[in-house]
């Protein structure tokens, strides 16, 4: 009801923009319009209407053609209004891009920084948990900073635990589950990893038939 009466709140609101203008406009032409007329052929309206009708006609009609205008405008105001809607969507759709855009990378840029610093002894994924990979909004931007950060030369942040322990769509269900779980650290260590382990249990995926890359990564974690 609420929104109802905003949208005609809205159509009164653009209705009367410039109104005032246009309505003294209108009335002036028809009113000057009639004054002709009568200039012209008085005799005729003499004939055919009386005084009374003619002080009538020469105030009510310009008033109700200059309200015609504001009625014209009230029955064609939901298309500019309907333009007007879109344009403010595509400001804040445009906007929103660019605010994701820029978590994305911002995430990317810690995490390349922190492997910088600690590449010895951290791994891709601890560098994306430390960088707050978890407060990303959707699996298709903790997919994009993964790529960024295998394109700068690192390792995968999934790699050895995805498809086979965790599958793409769950991946910032992981980083939310192994950031806030107890007793996990996620930020160093193998904590992660047996984490995965116990997610694909958890949520009933088969034993991958080659954890090459799994066991690969336990001892890479062990060495570091």
């Amino acid at each position: 009801m609420r929104s109802f009466l905003t949208y005609l709140s809205e159509r009164c609101k653009w209705a009367s923009k410039g109104t005032g203008a246009i309505c003294g406009s209108v009335s002036l032409i028809v009113g000057a319009t009639l004054a002709v007329l009568l200039w012209f052929s008085p005799r005729w309206f003499h004939g055919h209407i009386s005084d009374r009708m003619n002080a009538f006609i020469l105030v009510m009609v310009p008033l109700l053609a200059g309200a015609s205008a504001f009625l014209v405008r009230w029955f064609v105001s939901p298309y500019p209004i309907y333009m007007q809607i879109r344009r403010t969507l595509d400001t804040l759709t445009d906007a929103k891009k660019e605010e994701r855009t820029k978590a994305v990378q911002s995430c990317f840029e810690r995490s390349a920084a922190i492997l910088k610093q600690h590449g010895s002894v951290l791994l891709s994924f601890h560098a994306l948990s430390r960088s707050e990979g978890h407060r990303l909004e959707s699996n298709e931007e903790v997919a994009e900073v993964c790529d960024l950060i295998h394109a700068a030369g690192y390792d995968h942040p999934f790699e050895g635990i995805s498809p086979g322990y965790v599958p793409e769509k769950d991946w910032l269900s992981f980083l939310k589950y192994v950031k806030h779980a107890p007793n996990i650290n996620p930020e160093e260590g193998k904590d992660y990893i047996d984490a995965a382990d116990r997610w694909r249990q958890d949520h009933g995926y088969p034993l991958p038939p080659d954890d090459a890359g799994y066991v690969s990564l336990v001892e890479r974690t062990l060495l570091r």
